[in-house]
């Protein structure tokens, strides 16, 4: 069997029309890969805050030096005078902190400029037009999405309120 009679066959044309759509295929993909994507279209806004998170005082590091040089099982051993306490775990002596009242988000109206604003209300003031960057009560206005407003607190407490949904 030569080339030409070869060709004449039906399984081997319909199999040279599948590797030609392979190859093509592939091509294609590739040089979608490679291509670096375009930098037109809407501009990008972000809403995450850049100011650094604030911390309480961290907890004075552990002594395991003094722990392991020790006798663990020695007559005149005695508890701390201070419980341990894992990583994030308040002492019984801080009180709790109170979280100021939080205001109901009425309704946002978004902007592709930047002048995006909300309408909320604290407690029974009348409602407020706020922007990002203005005040109400002890909150402070981060960012405003659609159907969505992102708060932090004077105490640096974060806060994302949604729109209810209507009727409730």
């Amino acid at each position: 069997m030569n080339w030409r009679s070869g060709i004449r066959t039906p399984a081997v044309r319909a199999a040279l029309v599948a590797l030609t759509a392979a190859v093509g295929v592939a091509g294609w993909s590739l040089a979608r890969a490679l291509r670096a994507p375009s930098g037109g279209g809407a501009p990008v806004m972000s809403v995450a805050a850049l100011e650094p998170i604030t911390r309480g005082p961290l907890p004075p590091p552990a002594d395991i030096q003094s722990a392991v040089e020790s006798d663990l099982f020695s007559r005149d051993r005695s508890a701390p005078s201070a419980p341990y306490r894992m990583p994030g775990e308040s002492a019984p002596d801080n009180k709790p902190v109170v979280e100021p009242m939080k205001p109901l988000v009425l309704g946002t109206a978004v902007a592709n400029d930047g002048r995006s604003f909300a309408t909320l209300q604290l407690g029974d003031a009348t409602p407020t037009l706020v922007h990002v960057g203005d005040k109400i009560g002890e909150w402070t206005v981060k960012g405003i999405e659609r159907r969505k407003v992102v708060l932090v607190s004077t105490a640096g407490n974060r806060a994302e309120l949604t729109v209810p949904k209507p009727g409730y």
